[in-house]
């Protein structure tokens, strides 16, 4: 992992997004594909401040945590959404809208993120 944000100054504030989360989800298939040097990701955000909040998709459920003292948001999905341990015995419920996240950074460095889903025409 790159040790500098390239093009990234001292002073912007900035959201840092890609694909796999780096903490556990609580549920097998996502945290199976979790990303492989979350230690190295935080060691990187830890020396640039200027990143506000980490953005990802790959688990198929939106869902807020936090990771390496920042917002860390999980996208949903745009295809099948998965299913928790505890909804049922199905691991996907195909029958979801696709969803979507708006994410907003606003001047005070608040990350505030609205979820839409997107119904068919």
């Amino acid at each position: 992992m790159h040790d500098t944000l390239v093009g990234l100054a001292p002073d912007t504030p900035a959201l840092i997004a890609f694909h796999q989360p780096p903490v556990e989800l609580h549920h097998p298939l996502p945290d199976a594909g979790r990303l492989q040097e979350p230690d190295a990701l935080a060691a990187l955000l830890h020396a640039h401040p200027q990143v506000v909040a980490v953005l990802t998709g790959h688990a198929h459920t939106a869902a807020a945590s936090t990771f390496a003292g920042r917002p860390l948001i999980v996208g949903p999905a745009v295809t099948w959404t998965l299913r928790l341990p505890w909804e049922g015995d199905q691991p996907a419920d195909r029958e979801q809208p696709p969803g979507l996240a708006f994410h907003i950074l606003d001047d005070d460095l608040r990350l505030t993120t609205h979820y839409r889903v997107v119904l068919p025409a």
